[in-house]
């Protein structure tokens, strides 16, 4: 392969998956905060208040499974490059946005659709709260009221539920486990011209996996497109799975509380891991499983990099161990049925008692 990679993904899109029952994953992806868009007999699709045409589709399925990630190229001969290096077609996309794609399948069989001339709407801008810090109180005469108050508290069936959601923006990123983080590593760099921010390293001087960001030379982009993590050994079956898929909110923390408390009280879906602030990113972060098992992200206020920035190797403990926040679970970054969540967490040390033990040689 030549130095130059065959192209330059700009950003990430949407996420795509094959579902058993539809309906189920409608309503968690609208308590979630997306709202549909397109729905026919046997798919959906969800759109944020962001650009993007949808930023998550599912159709139907005789099993539950993650198929692919889509990204936008800003050139078409991109899309040449990609279908004349992997002997793909470039086909005319039939879904909202228009334009063309190549679909392509990375070294663990996950998919990947390269897009060139999505039409992308206008972005629904929230207005931003104002926050009186000790130092700058610039919150005069205003009171902060988020929705509609306390009466966003309902009764519902003699249990407090609480109405607000987040508003979903748009997708950031996804985590992915691989079999070989190094050679996944380098095919998203040679293939889609991702940059490596950080190498995971363990304590024994192997590479776990990278955060890895897009490349459009001075212009920022978020700390991380993909997060890429090799599987433990005893895990090799999670070898090519999906981990979560991260959704920025569209206002601030206030916006991801809110979105985690709406969450809390449908009870029906399982909180997976949060709230906290990541290390790596500096995200602050809540992560539920749908339905299905498969995790989403709400996240907000990340870190931006441009080209400039070099890799740094960092402890592979700091993918796990926050800011601050609750101590990240066995499950985290696994798809399951959420209904084996709990057997599987009292089977398995959590994942900051591996890092324990890592650390201490054990």
């Amino acid at each position: 392969m030549s130095e130059a990679p065959l192209c330059k993904v700009v950003d990430i899109v949407f996420v795509r998956f094959e579902l058993k029952d539809l309906s189920v994953q409608k309503e968690y992806l609208e308590h979630f905060g997306m709202h549909l868009v397109r729905e026919t007999q046997d798919a959906i699709y969800y759109k944020g208040s962001g650009s993007a045409p949808f930023l998550y589709t599912a159709s139907k399925g005789s099993e539950n499974r993650y198929v692919s990630a889509g990204y936008r190229v800003d050139n078409y001969s991109e899309l040449k490059n990609l279908a004349a290096h992997f002997d793909v077609v470039i086909e005319q996309n039939q879904e909202s946005g228009g334009g063309h794609k190549v679909t392509l399948s990375d070294p663990d069989g996950l998919g990947i659709e390269v897009f060139h001339g999505l039409e992308l709407s206008d972005v629904e801008i929230a207005p931003e709260p104002i926050l009186n810090t000790s130092a700058n109180k610039s919150r005069i005469n205003e009171l902060q009221r988020f929705g509609k108050g306390s009466d966003e508290w309902v009764l519902k069936d003699d249990e407090w539920v609480y109405g607000l959601k987040a508003g979903v923006m748009r997708l950031g990123h996804t985590a992915i486990n691989v079999a070989n983080a190094p050679a996944s590593m380098q095919w998203y760099q040679d293939t889609l011209g991702f940059l490596i921010t950080d190498n995971l390293m363990m304590p024994d001087g192997n590479c776990l996996g990278a955060f890895m960001r897009v490349d459009q030379g001075d212009v920022p982009v978020d700390h991380h497109v993909m997060n890429i993590i090799g599987t433990m050994p005893g895990k090799e079956q999670y070898a090519g799975s999906f981990g979560h898929a991260g959704f920025e909110v569209n206002e601030s923390v206030d916006s991801l509380m809110a979105g985690h408390f709406h969450m809390k009280t449908q009870d029906k879906y399982y909180h997976e891991w949060g709230i906290g602030r990541h290390l790596l990113g500096s995200q602050m972060y809540d992560y539920w499983r749908d339905p299905q098992g498969f995790t989403l992200e709400h996240w907000t206020d990340g870190d931006l990099l441009d080209a400039t920035v070099p890799t740094t190797d960092v402890p592979a403990r700091d993918l796990i161990m926050a800011q601050y926040g609750p101590l990240a679970p066995a499950t985290f970054g696994l798809s399951m049925p959420s209904e084996d969540v709990d057997a599987y967490r009292d089977e398995n040390a959590s994942l900051s008692e591996m890092v324990k033990m890592f650390e201490a040689g054990k």
